[in-house]
């Protein structure tokens, strides 16, 4: 018997010290620091965070702090010569004017305390980190028709090719050189990677779960102050486990600005024109295996009285407005004989310069080209820069 007891505490004894470096290797895992990897020959920030939402906001603000307030500077720069008045007024002038952070609480709350670790990390303060995720709302604001050119494309999975979504992220150009990459790792499994700028929780991206999300600015659409701000809808699709769910949140959820968004999916990809009282579904034709988009509405007529009232000051109308050069790029190389689409010949359309002007797919404003592959190996396949001068790479999910 004695030698039985003996024998019992020996093992308990080897089970606790077993169980102590397990916990011992596990916190020298979670402790092992994250750190900013510049790849595509130094052009890309690439940054993976872990951990609870202030966790990865903390990481996040903290090793990028130096480029988070360079950007910062920029746009406050930009608040100044476009408004005339001083950035940080504007700034507390525009957030008491909207509803933007209650919608946020009720749709996202793990974005909040994402963001209050960004400024945290960064030593930002909270209301200008904010003010940093909602371009398009502030391009709403002062009626800048001329900012956004993002050209967006999907397709449908077929016989020799998976799903994919596309685009050129075209934004202003005091961003251009600080193209960053984020991978979240959730303790799910679940892991998203988003193209971003310092500071910014995420301008594109999708999931291992192949749920992608890709938005194009419609600011001739109208808009709600209570509504959910474009950056905290692209993170809220990418979240969602499946493809039903993220459309689903899209539909159901208020919208701040106009904007389209072409979810895609294992199977099919789904456009949407969005506006603060419609969300409608395009397709450049019946039964098209692919979808594309520019920056004016085809579908959604809920239009923003202010800016129907407001664009004689380009010197243009409403109907000029209501057109691009880009959009034909797509148009002639994706008809009703088209029946494959392979990676490379999405490569080739947004590296396109179609035309002698500046209304190109590749053109000034492109800060990145992505393509996501939805498939059992999806990949995210981004040019940082624009595509018709910068190679793509691949990065993938583990």
């Amino acid at each position: 018997m004695k030698h039985l007891i003996t024998a019992i505490l020996l093992l308990l004894l080897l089970a606790c010290n077993n169980k102590t470096e397990k916990k011992e290797q596990v916190q020298l895992e979670v402790e092992k620091p994250a750190k900013v990897e510049m790849l595509a020959d130094n052009q890309l920030r690439y940054l993976e965070l872990s951990g609870t939402p202030y966790e990865r906001g903390l990481t996040h603000g903290t090793l990028l702090k130096k480029e988070i307030h360079e950007v910062i500077q920029f746009l406050k720069d930009d608040i100044k010569e476009s408004t005339g008045q001083d950035p940080d007024a504007y700034i507390s002038s525009f957030l008491e004017s909207t509803h933007f952070e209650a919608s946020i609480a009720q749709y996202t709350p793990e974005l909040i305390e994402e963001l209050k670790g960004i400024s945290d990390g960064s030593e930002i303060d909270y209301n200008t980190l904010l003010m940093h995720q909602l371009p398009d709302e502030y391009w709403i604001d002062k009626l800048a028709l001329q900012m956004h050119k993002c050209s967006s494309f999907g397709v449908d999975k077929s016989v020799n090719n998976p799903s994919m979504t596309a685009q050129n992220m075209d934004i202003p150009t005091y961003y251009h050189g600080y193209q960053t990459v984020i991978k979240i790792k959730e303790d799910s499994g679940k892991q998203m990677m988003f193209l971003t700028i310092p500071g910014f929780l995420g301008l594109t991206g999708m999931n291992n779960k192949d749920v992608s999300v890709n938005v194009n600015t419609l600011l001739h659409l109208a808009n709600n102050n209570s509504g959910l701000p474009v950056t905290f809808m692209v993170r809220g699709l990418v979240s969602k486990e499946t493809q039903e769910e993220a459309i689903n949140f899209l539909l159901e959820t208020a919208h701040a600005s106009g904007q389209n968004y072409i979810i895609g999916g294992p199977e099919k990809v789904y456009d949407f024109e969005c506006s603060a009282n419609e969300k409608v579904a395009f397709r450049p034709f019946n039964n098209a295996m692919f979808t594309y988009h520019t920056n004016f509405p085809l579908a959604n007529k809920d239009y923003n009285q202010t800016m129907v009232n407001g664009v004689e000051q380009f010197g243009i109308t409403w109907e000029e407005s209501m057109t691009c050069e880009r959009y034909p790029s797509f148009e002639k190389r994706f008809t009703k004989e088209t029946t494959n689409i392979t990676v490379e010949d999405i490569k080739e359309v947004l590296s396109s310069r179609d035309n002698d002007g500046r209304d190109v797919v590749s053109n000034e404003s492109t800060y990145a080209s992505i393509i996501y592959v939805l498939s059992n190996n999806p990949e995210f396949i981004i040019a940082p820069g624009k595509p018709h001068e910068v190679g793509f790479i691949v990065l993938n999910f583990e």
